[in-house]
């Protein structure tokens, strides 16, 4: 049996059309909790390490659309279905993001302000976590189209008008 085996970077982002978006219990991710930040639902983003060796010493991740993430998804299946061999492939745009570069597009995307604190590492994390996804472009043909700032608007579009109160 062949198989592709997908391995997301941080998927965030929403439908356009707002039927489907992202929503934990607790919130854990670092997009919808900028989100809640932004609309009040909660005091303050708190951002956690600013002494990682990056740019501006925050931890630095893939942010990848979930519309891209499906269309890796179909691009997988047609390419199992025309006789292409098992594959483990990184999906991921191949750019990092810091932490504080996300919320400052988070507040330019929404034009409001919030409230950021900062604290201590998180034990384990990783200074840095980008996909190599070259692979997934050569075997299915597949590469990101959404940006970070993509991601951020149809999320703020999917918080702000259709998640539940």
């Amino acid at each position: 049996m062949r198989s592709c085996i997908l391995r997301y970077f941080n998927a965030a982002g929403a439908d356009p059309e707002g039927r489907i978006g992202e929503w934990h219990s607790p919130e854990t991710h670092a997009i919808p909790i900028a989100m809640d930040a932004a609309m009040g639902r909660r005091p303050y983003f708190q951002v956690l390490g600013t002494d990682y060796e990056t740019r501006d010493g925050s931890c630095v991740r893939d942010f990848v659309h979930v519309l891209d993430l499906a269309d890796a998804h179909t691009r997988a299946i047609e390419h199992l279905l025309n006789g292409g061999t098992s594959q483990a492939l990184n999906l991921g745009t191949g750019h990092g993001t810091t932490v504080k570069e996300l919320l400052e597009t988070v507040r330019n995307v929404v034009g409001r302000n919030f409230d950021v604190r900062y604290g201590p590492r998180r034990e384990g994390d990783s200074p840095a976590l980008v996909a190599d996804n070259d692979l997934a472009r050569r075997t299915i043909g597949w590469s990101p189209r959404h940006d970070l700032r993509s991601i951020i608007d149809t999320a703020w579009n999917w918080h702000s008008n259709y998640l539940p109160a």
